[in-house]
């Protein structure tokens, strides 16, 4: 009696394992992907060995956002063996993975945390924690024989001889299609893209912000910003700064302000305040602060910046002020309309 007890025990030890080896995988898996995310993120590796390291984490990291997510809820909806065949639950768990990284990057988003890594992957492995519990409680409730639990021991080559023609096909054109947006993603993330090697050009306005930019001044007042550079090419650059005064509406033009010049190394920038004083009056006068590369002055600017204002003769009262600026804000989008025609 003791004994067959402890076949039976025994007997269902093994079942539940095997209802549960491939999510035993998946967090295998994890484990290993969240070892070369400290590794990444904490460890001064050299580049021999960050670099495929690198790669091998983005791999990792897409297979296991796109793939495991899925795998789990899929097996918690269909916990027989004969709901899916191997390429319908393929499919389905693809399908099923980039909408919950939708449905999770909507509710990150929301929460005070944000679309970073550590929410990101914990958000994850959560969610499949959750989806792997449901479907091992479905799965016991499975007749033995019913129940879904792939085997781990898969051999390629039985398997794929014998498939029918058309499931290889359907494989194939699965492989390559992954293949393909493997490769694009590795594109996407290891290429850099030319907007990260571009010249950094700002105005602020008070308190180092970008808000809070004069709007209103009198003619002759010495008015202030502080600007930026910021050198985000390959190689070092020289700089140059022009401040011109323009009224859009008389076509008239001066140069109030230059600076400069700035020689910056890569990844060198510099900060600092900018004066001038308006030459006219007139509603919704434009500031233009001009930055030029390597000598290029009078030629097209590198960078262009622009800032409206509206230029008093003498003092006003609070009620035209008021009205100033709401003709003035009228007039720049007029402005800003016909200039884009």
């Amino acid at each position: 009696m003791q004994l067959e007890q402890a076949r039976t025990q025994e007997s269902g030890t093994g079942h539940y394992w095997a209802l549960s080896r491939d999510f035993a995988w998946l967090l295998a898996v994890g484990l290993l992907l969240l070892a070369l995310i400290l590794l990444g993120e904490y460890a001064l590796l050299p580049p021999a060995v960050a670099i495929p390291l690198g790669i091998l984490r983005l791999l990792m990291g897409l297979a296991y956002i796109l793939y495991a997510p899925g795998y789990c809820l899929t097996a918690a909806l269909f916990p027989a063996a004969d709901d899916l065949d191997g390429i319908e639950r393929a499919g389905l768990s693809l399908g099923l993975s980039v909408a919950w990284v939708s449905i999770l990057a909507l509710v990150l988003d929301r929460l005070p945390w944000g679309l970073r890594l550590w929410p990101i992957f914990f958000g994850e492995l959560l969610s499949m924690l959750l989806f792997m519990a449901f479907a091992l409680w479905r799965r016991a409730r499975q007749p033995r024989a019913m129940a879904y639990a792939p085997q781990m021991d898969w051999r390629p080559r039985p398997w794929w001889g014998g498939l029918p023609r058309l499931e290889k096909r359907v494989c194939l054109l699965c492989a390559g299609a992954l293949i393909i947006a493997g490769l694009a993603a590795a594109w996407v993330f290891l290429v850099p893209s030319p907007d990260e090697f571009m010249t950094e050009f700002y105005i602020l306005g008070k308190e180092g912000l970008a808000e809070d930019y004069p709007r209103e001044a009198l003619v002759g007042e010495e008015v202030k910003v502080t600007m930026g550079i910021g050198n985000l090419e390959r190689e070092p650059m020289r700089y140059t700064v022009e401040v011109w005064a323009v009224d859009p509406w008389g076509d008239k033009r001066e140069l109030i302000n230059t600076m400069g010049p700035f020689s910056l190394e890569p990844e060198q920038s510099v900060e600092q305040p900018v004066f001038w004083s308006m030459p006219w009056a007139g509603d919704d006068q434009i500031v233009e602060f001009l930055l030029y590369a390597g000598g290029q002055e009078g030629d097209e600017p590198y960078r262009l910046l622009r800032l409206w204002m509206n230029v008093m003769e003498g003092e006003e009262d609070d009620a035209a002020a008021q009205t100033s600026i709401v003709v003035m804000e009228k007039r720049r989008m007029a402005w800003i309309g016909r200039a884009e025609r």
